[in-house]
């Protein structure tokens, strides 16, 4: 008997077949049982390019012949939430990518019915299983690095489209896109226990929010989250935490600086210690390890095998969309707001 991880996977649409389905070539835990999409040339594709060994349109027959030991699901929210309730009834885990639902309610009802049900379930933040984050997040846990003071993300890139039945776009990329930034405060700060936000809307989707965070550490954050940078759609993202009397900082997933307390090289005065990728022709193959989509996938499989620990749950999903409603309420309201508790069994 094979000792694989039997993984179905929901949904053939444009971000699975760019990102995800790439990498189970690379996953030799995960053995692709099955490919599910409602639309026949779709699911077809997906199965003859990806090497699934069967293809279904609906849901329910693939859970009764497959009986996979965990399901993938990506699509637009709503389905997230629907099918990810389908497949957690049968106590099987899911990964759903993100946002895993349309709002913190039904994302947290999510999580909750993993939880109730015996089983798991992972939110697809994959920039907590990228290169250049896993290697900051190592330095900042260092006991050199001291407690986490500050943590500052810049999210930004061009018009947002009006998605999902939500018509106000800058409403929608908070849940829909911004959720990455917000994701990567928690991993870095911890949970957010306050927070302010200011909103400039030029129209056509075009907007920039300016946030600032309390942690529930003491340590105080800032977001840039705009959409005002790029006449298209080139993402610019940095992250800066800083620690005791140092910091550690990340450039567009590519570069990562650290400023420790004892310099790296005395000699060289201002200089500090610094690593980088550098893309060439070869290494773009690779781009989903170092993006994190291989890693998050991987993760997923150890997760059902009971390997490792859940660095990525459902709970984490409806933090995210915690802080994006605090967000639209405070810019809203003018006043600071206190974001949804996700915590477990409320």
């Amino acid at each position: 008997m094979s000792d694989k991880v039997r993984i179905a996977f929901v949904g053939c649409g444009g971000h699975a077949s760019g990102a995800l389905y790439p990498q189970f070539a690379r996953i030799a835990e995960i053995d692709l049982v099955a490919v599910v999409d409602q639309i026949e040339e779709k699911r077809l594709v997906a199965q003859r390019t990806w090497g699934a060994r069967r293809a279904y349109a609906s849901v329910e027959e693939m859970l009764d012949k497959e009986k996979p030991e965990g399901v993938c699901i990506s699509g637009p929210p709503q389905m997230h939430y629907e099918v990810g309730l389908q497949v957690l009834e049968r106590g099987i885990p899911i990964f759903v990518e993100k946002p895993s639902a349309i709002d913190f309610q039904h994302a947290y009802d999510l999580a909750e019915a993993a939880r109730k049900a015996g089983t798991f379930g992972m939110t697809a933040f994959m920039k907590r299983f990228a290169t250049a984050y896993e290697k900051a997040k190592e330095i900042t846990q260092r006991e050199e690095f001291g407690p986490v003071s500050m943590v500052s993300v810049r999210y930004t890139h061009g018009a947002y489209p009006s998605i999902w039945g939500i018509e106000d776009r800058a409403l929608v990329c908070l849940i829909g896109n911004q959720c990455h930034a917000f994701d990567l405060a928690r991993y870095f700060g911890g949970d957010v226990t306050e927070l302010y936000a200011r909103l400039c809307d030029r129209g056509e989707g075009c907007f920039a929010f300016a946030v600032t965070l309390q942690f529930e550490n003491g340590a105080v954050g800032l977001l840039n989250s705009n959409a005002t940078d790029d006449p298209s759609w080139n993402i610019r993202e940095t992250l800066n935490v800083s620690g005791l009397l140092c910091s550690v900082d990340v450039e567009d997933m590519i570069h990562v600086n650290y400023r420790p307390r004892e310099r790296w090289a005395p000699e060289l005065g201002p200089w500090r210690e610094g690593l980088y990728a550098l893309p060439h022709a070869v290494s773009y193959g690779l781009g989903g390890r170092w993006l994190g989509y291989e890693g998050e996938l991987r993760h997923f499989a150890q997760c059902i095998r009971g390997e490792v620990e859940n660095r990525s749950s459902l709970y984490d999903g409806a933090a995210s969309l915690a802080i994006a409603e605090a967000i639209w309420e405070s810019a809203k309201s003018g006043k600071p707001v206190r974001p949804k508790s996700h915590k477990p069994g409320q």
